[in-house]
């Protein structure tokens, strides 16, 4: 059975293709739908450690959740 680990991966991982079909296409700007994508996978593994490792070792996760949520909100005020 897939993890939550690794569904949170496959997320971040599909974000990152996402963001490189737009630059394909000579969109250099980051793409509101890639932030979204990695957000969630972000927060499946913030999740799933802070379920088994308890937060402390999620918060480095946390931070790059937050930061991911900033520069959604930039890009939508844009």
């Amino acid at each position: 059975m897939i993890s939550l680990v690794e569904i949170g991966l496959i997320l971040i991982m599909l974000a990152w293709f996402i963001q490189l079909v737009f630059l394909f296409k000579n969109k250099r700007e980051i793409q509101p739908l890639f932030i979204l994508a990695y957000m969630l996978g972000v927060l499946l593994l913030v999740y799933e450690s802070w379920k088994t490792n308890g937060i402390s070792a999620s918060k480095y996760e946390i931070i790059t959740l937050i930061a991911a949520l900033i520069v959604l909100i930039k890009v939508l005020k844009k």
